[in-house]
């Protein structure tokens, strides 16, 4: 016991000193990780030539990603009327909230898969078609396929992808916006540039926009975007992890299992047709571009698409109401439907619900 007792110090002190050892090496991990790296100056016209260089050329990026999205929107129909189509276009059930997501793309397609506790969706963008997949349900969506296998017409898309909203952000660039390269940043263990777009009109919702850019490959790692009086940011996707390596294009392939639901959202959309032979969506379309109006420049634009009656009936045909969530207000969007009686307008804008009140006297 003796002896016991007088090797105690010695090892107690052997366990501290290897203890504040390994504190010491995660200290400094996390410090390396978290300190923000010094790069070469550069200025914000070379910077955003970089990069739209690089986003054109389109090549393979994969990796995880934690989005948040507080747009003030409601959650999506779980069930009734519409809900099928919605969850196979909107991808995510729930719209507001933070997703964890897995992301590839490349010249041969776009996959996105959302990860949920003992569940999954995804969606499949290829040559072959479009899919999106529901484990929970056990459904699977067959979907018109953009053009040129194109994702970046589908609404989750543009709020969780980084490189979609990067792609959106980029476009905003204009006489509206003052340009800026702020702080370095460390994004998936990787040092990038950020960019910073703020909107020279106070009239709009939109405070600042934050898109990190790869140092070394000139891609987007992560997008933010802040309201006005807000501190934390309404809308970010970011990498969590990203890889660079070629992606095998059998990642974008989706087979049905077998036993799962298959709903072919194209003939759906292609069911009932009018005279000329135009379909639902197109007569849809058709209508709709008889009258849109814009109130405005830039960011504080705001946009008016005159709704028909008939519109409106194959709406609800469809089973969908705009009146039921409208008009909306949310930090960066605000959203409302004026009737007419025989038609509406939809009015939308990044700009305060009483923007979109006062026009509405300018609308027939």
């Amino acid at each position: 016991m003796v002896r016991f007792r007088r090797r105690m110090p010695g090892r107690v002190l052997i366990f501290l000193v290897g203890a504040g050892v390994a504190l010491g090496s995660i200290a400094a991990f996390k410090a390396q990780a978290t300190s923000l790296p010094t790069l070469p100056p550069v200025t914000p016209e070379r910077l955003v030539a970089s990069v739209l260089r690089a986003m054109a050329a389109r090549p393979p990026i994969s990796g995880r990603v934690t989005a948040f999205v507080d747009l003030g929107i409601p959650p999506l129909p779980d069930s009734g009327p519409g809900s099928e189509l919605g969850s196979a276009a909107g991808l995510l059930v729930q719209v507001s909230g933070t997703h964890h997501l897995r992301v590839w793309r490349s010249t041969d397609g776009f996959r996105l898969a959302e990860l949920l506790p003992r569940s999954e969706r995804g969606l499949f963008v290829s040559r072959a078609g479009s899919w999106a997949w529901n484990f929970q349900t056990f459904t699977a969506y067959r979907l018109p396929t953009p053009a040129a296998h194109r994702p970046d017409q589908n609404p989750a898309e543009k709020l969780t992808d980084p490189t979609a909203l990067a792609r959106q952000a980029l476009s905003a660039i204009g006489p509206t916006t003052a340009v800026s390269v702020g702080q370095t940043a460390r994004v998936a263990g990787r040092a990038a540039y950020v960019l910073d777009l703020d909107p020279r009109s106070p009239a709009t919702l939109v405070r600042r926009v934050e898109v990190d850019i790869d140092a070394e490959r000139h891609l987007p790692l992560g997008v933010a975007v802040y309201a006005r009086g807000r501190t934390a940011p309404s809308l970010r996707a970011e990498f969590d992890s990203v890889s660079f390596a070629p992606i095998d294009p059998s990642v974008y392939r989706f087979t049905p299992p077998p036993g799962a639901r298959v709903i072919d959202v194209r003939r759906r959309l292609h069911a009932g047709r009018y005279a000329g032979g135009s379909t639902r969506r197109e007569r849809r379309a058709e209508l709709l571009q008889q009258d849109l109006r814009v109130f405005g420049t830039g960011w504080s634009s705001v946009v008016a698409v005159r709704i028909p009656g008939d519109v409106r009936m194959l709406d609800r045909a469809a089973g969908l109401n705009l009146g039921t969530f409208l008009p909306l207000s949310g930090p960066l969007l605000s959203i409302r439907l004026v009737d007419r009686g025989d038609h509406a307008w939809l009015v939308y804008g990044l700009v305060p619900q009483s923007a979109l009140a006062v026009l509405e006297p300018r609308l027939p």
